[in-house]
């Protein structure tokens, strides 16, 4: 792959990326009445949280997990010609965040919460990668299909990066009891904390300091949230209790955008739904052993955040694919610190830009293949996680030589 990668088949990437978002702003642009050309809603989940803040802001926070109240006000919002509600699925503090943006038009809204995104995109880019010049990272970024579909879908991706990103400027900076508090506001996503989690479990004082900002951030959101929205909170408990156990067989679920552990073996094992989660949970146990195995070796803090970032998406049961767009962080992280993984060497089979090649051509392929193999097959093998794994084995390789090369300097 390394041979195939040349500086001019890798504008395929830039092309593709120009067609996906040409294409998707064209389609809003030529829909009508807040529909796309495809006839979805107008930034498709983002009417899920407008919803949620518009119920709040409207005196309905006690309905924000009934169904039946969700739909009769996303059509308000819509039109009664909206087919389906798209279910807020997120604690109740997290409505609040929307309560501004549903004072607005929903188009404009849309619109502005997409330019947030591509901001804290800007920002979290900036944050790891402080030198050098922000355009060119910005236009690969871009190209990322997590990126894409985090904006297209009005969705909170890079949100998430960005949180995750300031965690991890400020443990780079030893400031652990603020990082573990920065990461507390990602608690509309707990399980995009799992990686993290592992990591100061091991980490001795540092990450005990860690997870005391983290609970104390998080005790914060809890009562604010109790303060402002006692009602939802119950809601969002008997909701949570019902549909999160087994939320990949919730009716219309898009599976095939599910990039975990739990989708990749229930799109293997349709019919099999108790077999795929105990594989899945075996499967997320042997990778959390083979990452604290990877710690005990590697001391190096970048080494090991960027680890848990990665380790992050295998262990959590539900990562949709703009969840994805927080692999960044490990990307850009190891880009800097291991310039001598970048090409290819003296014993180095495969370079990182390679990996990172790989996983980008995974996720972009990813729903195509899926789909047709669902319908042509019945059964599908979602091509990211493997990826990733192997990708993480690849960079374990290109560390060893790099281990390799410096005892055989200082044996010289």
């Amino acid at each position: 792959m390394s041979r195939w990668l040349t500086p001019a088949r890798m504008r395929y990437a830039w092309i593709a990326g120009a067609a996906l978002w040409g294409g998707w702003l064209a389609s809003i642009l030529l829909g009508a009445r807040g529909f796309d050309l495809a006839g979805q809603v107008m930034g498709t989940d983002f009417l899920q949280f407008y919803a949620a803040g518009w119920m709040v802001r409207h005196g309905q926070a006690d309905q924000l997990y009934d169904p039946e109240a969700q739909l009769a006000a996303e059509r308000a919002i819509i039109g009664p010609h909206l087919p389906s509600y798209h279910a807020f699925l997120n604690p109740p503090f997290f409505a609040l965040l929307f309560v501004p943006f549903s004072l607005l038009p929903y188009a404009l809204s849309f619109a502005l919460w997409s330019a947030l995104q591509i901001l804290l995109l800007a920002w979290s880019l900036r944050a790891l990668q402080p030198e050098g010049p922000l355009e060119k990272a910005m236009g690969w970024a871009l190209t990322f299909l997590p990126v894409f579909a985090s904006v297209s879908f009005g969705q909170n991706g890079l949100l998430s990066l960005a949180i995750l990103t300031g965690v991890w400027r400020l443990w780079q900076r030893k400031r652990d009891l603020a990082a573990g508090g920065v990461a507390g506001l990602l608690l509309y996503k707990p399980h995009l904390l799992l990686g993290l989690l592992a990591l100061w479990l091991i980490e001795g004082p540092r990450g005990r300091r860690a997870l005391l900002g983290l609970l104390l951030s998080g005790v914060g959101l809890v009562g604010l949230s109790m303060a402002l929205l006692p009602e939802a909170n119950l809601g969002y408990l008997r909701f949570a209790m019902v549909v999160y156990p087994d939320l990949p067989g919730w009716k219309e679920f898009p599976l095939w955008h599910l990039h975990s552990l739990r989708g990749f073996w229930r799109l293997l094992l349709p019919g099999w739904p108790h077999l795929a989660d105990v594989l899945a949970a075996l499967c997320a146990l042997a990778g959390a052993i083979a990452a604290i195995r990877f710690w005990r070796r590697h001391q190096e803090p970048e080494l090991r955040f960027a680890t848990a970032i990665a380790l992050t998406l295998w262990l959590t049961p539900h990562a949709m694919i703009y969840d994805w767009a927080i692999l960044l962080i490990p990307a850009w992280i190891l880009w800097k610190a291991f310039p001598s993984g970048r090409e290819v060497g003296q014993g180095h089979a495969l370079p990182l830009r390679a990996v990172y090649a790989a996983i980008w051509i995974a996720m972009f392929l990813s729903a195509p293949l899926v789909l047709a193999a669902r319908s042509a097959l019945g059964v599908a093998l979602m091509p990211t996680l493997p990826t990733l794994a192997w990708g993480t084995w690849r960079i374990q390789m290109i560390l060893r030589q790099k281990e390799g090369d410096l005892q055989g300097e200082s044996r010289r």
